[in-house]
C-alpha cells in the first residue's frame, strides 16, 4: 500500500517538474535558424548606423547574452569597429551606469525565454534605466517573437515590457529577417523593411505626450519663460505642457537652480544664468562733515605732514629768529602759513627763502582745497561700494555655516545680527539682481497685501549683489533620455535666436531700480553738523580755560613780583641803614 502511495506522489511530481521546464525545453530543442550572416551583419551596420549615430553616441553597450554563432557572428564585427567604443556585458544588471544610461546606444542579444524573466535589480541607482534608456536595439529569433506575443503574462512580468520600445531584429528559420519597432507616443508597431531601412524621427509627432515639467512654486512666478517655452515646444509637436510643483516619477522636466546640480549628466545648459553671489548692504551717503577731509586722500595728507614736520625740525635748527621759538610753535605757524598767511616774524636768509617757498606751494594747496570742498558741498557722495573679494572679506560679517566657513569668511554667531552696514549673506542668483530679489521677495509669507513689494523696496534700496561672483554658468535643464534631443534642438533655437533676452525685456513689469541722489536737496539739520559743532565747543570751552589760566597765571606772576621787588627793596634799605 505505501510503496502505491508513493510511486503516486513519484508520478505526480515528475509530472509538476516536467509541466514548469515543458517549454524552456522545448525552446533548447528549437531547430538552429540558419540565416545569411553577412546579410545579418550588414542590417546591424545599417541600422546602427542610423539609430545610434557615431557623432551623438561614441559608445556601444552590448548585452551578449545569447549562444548563437549569429550573435556571436555580430559581436565580432563590432569589436572590429574602431569607429566607436564598446562595452559588453553577460548580466542585464551590469546596465545601471550613468554613462549607459544617457549617452550610449545598447545592444541586447537574446536566444532564450529565460533571458526575457531577467528583471533590473531594484536596488541599483536607476531600476527603470532601460526603460528611459534613448536607444536599443533587440535581437532574437522568430519563435521567441511569436512567443512573447501570444504570451502577455511574460511581456509584462519581464524585461521585454522594459525594451519594448527599441528596435527588434528578428530573425526566422526561412533565411529571412525583420525589423519592429513600437512607437513610444503612439503606442503603434511598424515594419521596416531590411533591405531599405528608414529610421522615422518619432519626435515630430508627440501624439499628446505629456511634457511635465516640475519647478518651484517662488521661482515659477517670476521666472516665466520656461512655461512659455514648454508651451511653444508641445504646441509645435502635438504635445501637452504641464507645469507642476509637485515631484513625482512622472515628470520629464526638471529645472535647476543649484550649483551642485551641475554634477549630473542629464542636465542641458539652457538659457540665462545662473551664479553665486555676495548680498551686500548699499553704500550709504557720507556726513557733510567729511568734506573737510575728502579733498585729499590719506597719501597727501600725510605727506603734507611729513613736509610740515620736516620744515619744523630744519627752521628749529637753522633758522634765525622763528627758530628761537618752541618746536610746537614752529609747526602751528606753519599750518598757520598755508591756511592765513605768516602771523609771528622770521627773518634771515635761510628763514626767508624756505617760508617764501612755502607760502607759494600754500597757495596752490589753499585753492585747491577750497574749490574741492566747494564742488563737494554742491552733490551727495557716497561711502565706496563693495564689490571685490578684499573689500567682502574685510567689511562684511556672514552667518555661520558651511558656506561661509568653505570661503574663510569672517561669521557672527546665530541668532544675533551684525547691524544692516556688515550683515551678508551668499545667495544663488539667476539671470540678475532683480530676479534673483523677486524670487526672494516670492518666499515671504505674509498676509499684508503689498508685503512682497514692501520687501522688495527695501532690499532694492538698502542691499545689492556684489560684482565679484564665485559661480557663473549657464542656467540647465534636467530632461529624461528620450526626450534630450528634442530640447536641445529647441533650447539652441532660443540661445541663438536671442529669444529668452526679447521676451524679458519686452515684457511689461515694475521698473525695480536704484538710483543714488545727484545733488543735495535737502536742509541741513543740527545732526549732519554735529561734529563741527562738537569741533567748535571744545575749541571754544579750551579758549576760555586757556584764557581763565593765563589770567590767573599772570596774577600770580604779577603778585609774585611785586613781593620780590618790595623784598629787594627792604633788603636794600637795611644794608644802607647797616652802612650808615
Amino acid at each position: 500500500m505505501f510503496r502505491k502511495l508513493y510511486a503516486k506522489v513519484l508520478l505526480g511530481g515528475l509530472c509538476l517538474i516536467f509541466t514548469i521546464f515543458k517549454q524552456d525545453c522545448l525552446s533548447a530543442l528549437h531547430p538552429i535558424p540558419i540565416v545569411d550572416r553577412t546579410f545579418a551583419v550588414h542590417l546591424f551596420r545599417e541600422l546602427h548606423r542610423q539609430v545610434c549615430p557615431v557623432d551623438k553616441y561614441h559608445n556601444l553597450v552590448v548585452f551578449q547574452l545569447s549562444n548563437e554563432a549569429l550573435g556571436d557572428q555580430i559581436l565580432s564585427h563590432i569589436m572590429g569597429d574602431l569607429t566607436y567604443t564598446k562595452t559588453v556585458r553577460t548580466n542585464v544588471s551590469y546596465f545601471d551606469t550613468y554613462k549607459n544610461y544617457f549617452h550610449s546606444c545598447n545592444f541586447i542579444a537574446i536566444d532564450s525565454r529565460i533571458h526575457f524573466e531577467v528583471r533590473v535589480i531594484p536596488s541599483s541607482p536607476l531600476p527603470l534605466s532601460l526603460e528611459n534608456s534613448v536607444q536599443i536595439i533587440l535581437f532574437y529569433p522568430k519563435w521567441l517573437h511569436d512567443t512573447m506575443q501570444k504570451n502577455t503574462s511574460i511581456v509584462n512580468a519581464s524585461i521585454v515590457q522594459t525594451i519594448g520600445r527599441g528596435y527588434k531584429i528578428v530573425y526566422d528559420l526561412n533565411n529571412t529577417m525583420e525589423i519592429f519597432h513600437t512607437n513610444k507616443y503612439s503606442n503603434q508597431t511598424i515594419v521596416i523593411d531590411p533591405h531599405n531601412i528608414v529610421i522615422p524621427d518619432e519626435l515630430r509627432d508627440l501624439h499628446g505626450h505629456k511634457l511635465i515639467m516640475y519647478t518651484l512654486e517662488f521661482a515659477s512666478k517670476v521666472l516665466t519663460f520656461e512655461k512659455y517655452f514648454l508651451e511653444q515646444v508641445a504646441n509645435k509637436r502635438n504635445a501637452s505642457a504641464i507645469q507642476t510643483d509637485e515631484s513625482s516619477v512622472n515628470v520629464n522636466i526638471m529645472l535647476f537652480v543649484n550649483t551642485q546640480s551641475m554634477t549630473a549628466s542629464f542636465m542641458i545648459p539652457a538659457f540665462g544664468t545662473v551664479f553665486e553671489a555676495v548680498h551686500v548692504p548699499r553704500a550709504k551717503p557720507k556726513p557733510i562733515v567729511s568734506i573737510l577731509t575728502d579733498p585729499f586722500d590719506l597719501y597727501v595728507w600725510i605727506t603734507y605732514l611729513v613736509l610740515v614736520l620736516t620744515m619744523a625740525i630744519t627752521i628749529s635748527l637753522f633758522g634765525k629768529i622763528l627758530g628761537r621759538r618752541h618746536f610746537l610753535e614752529i609747526v602751528f605757524e606753519l599750518i598757520m602759513i598755508c591756511l592765513a598767511g605768516p602771523s609771528r616774524a622770521y627773518g634771515g636768509a635761510f628763514e626767508n627763502r624756505i617760508i617764501t617757498l612755502f607760502c607759494l606751494m600754500g597757495i596752490v594747496l589753499v585753492s585747491s582745497y577750497q574749490s574741492l570742498i566747494i564742488s563737494f558741498m554742491s552733490y551727495v557722495r557716497y561711502g565706496a561700494e563693495i564689490n571685490t573679494l578684499q573689500e567682502i572679506q574685510d567689511h562684511c560679517m556672514f552667518p555661520d555655516n558651511k558656506y561661509s566657513k568653505f570661503y574663510n569668511f569672517s561669521t557672527f554667531p546665530n541668532g544675533s545680527h551684525p547691524g544692516l552696514d556688515l550683515g551678508c549673506i551668499i545667495l544663488t542668483g539667476r539671470d540678475n539682481e532683480v530676479q534673483t530679489f523677486l524670487m526672494m521677495a516670492n518666499l515671504i509669507n505674509d498676509r499684508h497685501a503689498y508685503a512682497r513689494e514692501d520687501y522688495m523696496h527695501h532690499h532694492i534700496q538698502n542691499f545689492r549683489l556684489a560684482k565679484t561672483t564665485f559661480f557663473q554658468y549657464p542656467f540647465c535643464i534636467g530632461v529624461m533620455p528620450h526626450l534630450r534631443e528634442l530640447f536641445e534642438f529647441y533650447i539652441q533655437a532660443v540661445v541663438e535666436s536671442g529669444i529668452y533676452e526679447y521676451y524679458y525685456n519686452n515684457k511689461t513689469k515694475t521698473d525695480w531700480k536704484y538710483e543714488q541722489r545727484k545733488f543735495i536737496d535737502e536742509v541741513v539739520k543740527l545732526d549732519d553738523l554735529l561734529l563741527l559743532w562738537f569741533a567748535y565747543t571744545a575749541g571754544m570751552f579750551i579758549s576760555i580755560m586757556s584764557f581763565i589760566v593765563e589770567i590767573v597765571l599772570h596774577r600770580e606772576y604779577e603778585l609774585f613780583q611785586n613781593i620780590i621787588i618790595t623784598t629787594k627793596r627792604k633788603l636794600i634799605g637795611n644794608m644802607n641803614k647797616v652802612n650808615l
